[in-house]
């Protein structure tokens, strides 16, 4: 999940498996060269994937955690590189005289920070843009759909969990029926002492009448 620049709410991205997809050519026509995990570097080794635009370093926090990484910041930090050259040269320029200027292209935004601690850097945060919030919805909507459709088609039926609720239920009737029958076996040896002693009751009674 992603944070989401204004609200701290979370947008879900792919996160890509193994290094970023970007050649060397095309990070020098953005003017950006990649920075690994670097003990020695500015952050002190709390970021893993920053960049170098024009010579500043660029990190990508949390809104949420001072401080710390946002979660998927290699995916963010590859979205960024997506950007055409022209947009990225624009954001950069404006922000020569801003403390903060924010880029939206296609799916994407990217709110930019200045940072002067230890040494002026600039925060990078992202968040879905109306396009990929729309973009969003609708692939859910598919996602739904295709779920509603291979479970109405392929599920077992009756369901695996109706099954066994029912073999349950008729345990459990077993067990109960069982307890009924001891208790109708109680209740019938009771009603025979009963009659063995009005016989006994009796018996007394007409001897004593005589």
């Amino acid at each position: 999940m992603v944070e989401l620049a204004d609200t701290g709410e979370a947008q879900s991205l792919t996160d890509a498996e193994g290094s970023s997809p970007y050649s060397e050519e095309h990070l020098a026509e953005r003017c950006m060269f990649l920075k690994e995990f670097d003990l020695l570097d500015i952050d002190h080794g709390h970021f893993w994937y920053k960049l170098s635009w024009h010579g500043v370093h660029v990190e990508f926090p949390s809104r949420l955690h001072h401080y710390e990484p946002n979660l998927y910041e290699r995916q963010i930090r590859d979205n960024l590189l997506s950007l055409p050259v022209e947009v990225l040269e624009d954001a950069f320029l404006k922000l020569q005289d801003l403390p903060t200027y924010t880029v939206c292209h296609g799916d994407h935004c990217f709110v930019f920070e200045w940072d002067d601690d230890v040494q002026r850097h600039l925060h990078c945060y992202y968040e879905r843009s109306e396009q990929g919030r729309e973009a969003d919805r609708r692939a859910r909507e598919r996602y739904m759909q295709t779920h509603v459709e291979q479970y109405e088609c392929n599920r077992q039926f009756p369901s695996k969990r109706l099954n066994a609720e029912l073999e349950m239920l008729k345990n459990q009737r077993a067990k109960a029926q069982k307890v009924v029958e001891a208790w109708d076996r109680l209740i019938l040896d009771c009603q025979e002492r009963i009659a063995a002693d009005e016989i006994l009751h009796l018996g007394h009674t007409t001897r004593v009448a005589s």
